[in-house]
């Protein structure tokens, strides 16, 4: 078998080594602990990138996705890797463009006990995000979608935390461990001397051999909760005007819950219109 010619690398910045953010603050763009992000996530990437283009991919390419993306400096890079900054649907660009993709930065759900500044997707508004019932993060939204497309999810560099969570969501991703997480703004940081090497091993054994891409079932009911109830307004309301079947659900105690809106979902189109 050959060696797939076309890797995506995505990149978010709070599971990368040496990063704990400070209390009550997301990583924030311009902080001393955004700085320490931004220069580690190259040498994640590079290391990844270099043992990658050795193995026969002929194109490796990075989605900067933090906070809108602009976190990392061109420089920093293997210049052989290409930067893209997509303007259309979260992974929608992916589509025929790419044979796997690759996790670096990415974090524990919010609500993890433990987890290094778990969050999912906003930090200030989210509660959490469910599907059929269970709690999803930002791996389970990029690799569902990324799924649709037929692309294969095969690495996740994280937290240990971050890690057991991608494993669950992604049976078979390969994973390396960047820091063992203790609280949300503590863990333990690995040297990039035995770091960076494993992560260059084993995103070449990942990318040359992938679990399935993962299938969402549809139709599956998608709940979002907000820790506002002014937000969770405002996106029924904006569910409902893209024609989604979207309601509050009933509570025993509150008559129905004001913080979460649950909906139904027929295929990824509307599954990215919810996130």
């Amino acid at each position: 078998m050959e060696f797939p010619e076309r890797i995506l690398l995505l990149c978010d910045l709070e599971g990368v080594g040496g990063v704990v953010g400070v209390p009550y603050e997301g990583l924030h763009r311009g902080t001393e602990q955004w700085e320490i992000a931004r220069r580690q996530a190259p040498l994640e990437l590079n290391a990844a990138a270099g043992a990658l283009f050795a193995a026969g991919a002929r194109t490796v390419a990075l989605w900067d996705n933090h906070g809108g993306g602009g976190n990392i400096d061109p420089s920093d890079l293997d210049p052989r890797i290409t930067v893209i900054k997509p303007d259309g649907p979260r992974l929608g660009f992916a589509e025929g463009a790419f044979d796997r993709i690759c996790f670096f930065g990415y974090h524990a759900m919010e609500g993890t006990l433990g987890g290094v500044l778990a969050h999912t997707m906003n930090s200030a508004k989210v509660q959490f995000y469910r599907l059929d019932g269970s709690y999803i993060g930002e791996v389970d939204i990029d690799a569902a979608i990324a799924g649709s497309y037929g692309i294969p999810c095969c690495f996740f560099a994280g937290g240990d935390i971050a890690c057991a969570q991608a494993a669950r969501s992604v049976p078979g991703i390969a994973t390396v461990i960047t820091k063992t997480e203790l609280e949300r703004n503590r863990a333990v940081f690995r040297d990039n001397s035995e770091l960076l090497p494993e992560i260059a091993q084993t995103v070449v054994r990942a990318a040359a051999d992938p679990p399935a891409p993962k299938r969402t079932a549809f139709p599956c009911v998608f709940e979002k909760s907000f820790k506002r109830v002014e937000d969770a307004a405002v996106y029924l309301s904006r569910l409902r005007a893209l024609g989604l079947p979207a309601e509050y659900p009933s509570d025993p105690v509150l008559g129905s819950d004001a913080h979460t809106v649950r909906t139904q979902v027929h295929d990824t189109g509307e599954l990215v219109n919810c996130i």
